[in-house]
């Protein structure tokens, strides 16, 4: 075979954070910075080679617990998934924002689909096959949940297998996703805070807080309306979900993650939630990313700019409507 070479997309929840943990449907966008990989024929057996990470070794050689062992664990499953690529050179990179950072977009995940993708490319698989990214979704989901040891929703991998806007849920137990309706005209805005925040950790939190299950009900009455406006078309209505369910969010910080960063996020989405944007956190509370959705580009150039004077950085993103694909970006 030649060297193959592909490209999975990062992402960010919209709305649907823990509710998506208990049956709820989540909405998440992927975003154009992203993990690209490329696979070459390797005549000394496996080999990984992740310059974000530092790592260049053969795969028996990389520690399980670490980043790239994340990698090295998709690169064992993707060999199984598809035995007859032969042994392969596999390069690991962070394209855009996604390059050698760990700031809410997903990249974990969209490494693996990366990972996953190339050697299904080796293997002279169509990446662009509905089956086939129907075969990747589980498996992809399953290592990454195992690194997590067994927490995380799956939905930051859906979104980097199918790219666009992806409703994501759980059905029996397996991952599920689609193409989500949104009102047309919004655009994203993006910003880091500056604070990482670690999944497991903050469902772990989450669990274990008094009241969780009141708290899981609040989540999917406000996530019942969110897709009712979604399905309307009804911005005004979809737009006000997200500011609700973003309230909601800050009230769970302010239960389960440490007090400077339950305040930080708060800062953040009170700085640029006024003239017509909907803004809250994305993802596990007390840290990582800040959206915001609007229709108006000018407006979102202030919430831009309100975020850089608290001293986050504005990312510069987009949606990226083509999930996993073979090339580089």
């Amino acid at each position: 075979m030649n060297e193959v070479a592909v490209f999975a997309p990062g992402s960010l929840f919209v709305v649907g954070e823990y509710a998506v943990l208990h049956g709820g449907r989540a909405l998440l966008a992927a975003v154009d910075s992203g993990i690209g990989c490329r696979a070459a024929p390797a005549a000394d057996g496996w080999w990984l080679s992740a310059p974000d990470l530092g790592v260049d070794a053969p795969l028996e050689e990389v520690p399980r617990d670490s980043g790239a062992g994340l990698l090295a664990a998709a690169v064992r499953a993707g060999s199984a998934a598809f035995p007859d690529t032969g042994q392969l050179r596999v390069t690991v990179r962070g394209r855009g924002w996604g390059a050698g950072r760990k700031i809410g977009l997903g990249t974990s995940a969209a490494g693996v689909v990366a990972v996953l993708g190339a050697l299904a490319a080796a293997a002279g698989r169509d990446l662009s096959s509905p089956a086939l990214r129907r075969t990747l979704l589980p498996t992809a989901v399953d290592v990454h949940r195992a690194h997590q040891h067994g927490r995380g929703s799956g939905g930051d991998v859906a979104a980097s297998v199918h790219g666009g806007w992806v409703g994501y849920r759980t059905v029996h137990g397996a991952p599920h996703a689609d193409p989500a309706a949104v009102p047309p005209g919004l655009r994203l805005a993006v910003a880091w805070s500056g604070l990482g925040c670690d999944t497991p950790s903050g469902i772990d939190a989450f669990h274990r807080m008094p009241g969780a299950d009141g708290f899981v009900n609040a989540l999917h009455e406000e996530l019942g309306r969110f897709w009712a406006a979604s399905r309307a078309g009804d911005r005004a209505g979809f737009q006000r979900s997200v500011c609700a369910y973003g309230v909601l969010l800050e009230g769970l910080a302010r239960r389960v993650a440490p007090p400077e960063a339950a305040e930080r996020m708060a800062r953040l989405t009170h700085a640029a939630a006024d003239g017509g944007t909907a803004v809250k956190s994305s993802g596990a509370v007390g840290g990582d990313c800040v959206i915001a959705l609007g229709p108006d580009g000018a407006r979102l150039a202030e919430v831009r700019a309100a975020w850089r004077r608290l001293g986050a950085v504005p990312l510069d993103v987009a949606l990226d409507t083509e999930g996993l694909r073979a090339g580089a970006p």
